[in-house]
């Protein structure tokens, strides 16, 4: 996943060298890093579920022990 960013990364930065002035290199360097944002964020998404699963099932089978350890 991160060879894909490297690689954006390293044409992004050739795009705002070679700008052929600055108001280009700004406008470059602003939208480039939105769509890199923006790939990562997407490029991340099933880990984020798999993290955020991973939480939730800690958490229910915290619940359930707490519950089956208290008597009624």
């Amino acid at each position: 996943m991160y060879i894909v960013l490297f690689a954006f990364a390293y044409i992004w930065i050739m795009m705002i060298a070679t700008a052929s002035s600055l108001l280009k290199g700004v406008t470059v360097f602003i939208l480039g890093g939105l769509i890199m944002a923006l790939v990562y964020y997407l490029m991340d998404t099933p880990g984020r579920l798999r993290r955020r699963r991973a939480i939730e099932a800690e958490e229910d089978a915290a619940a359930a022990a707490q519950t089956q350890a208290t008597p009624d």
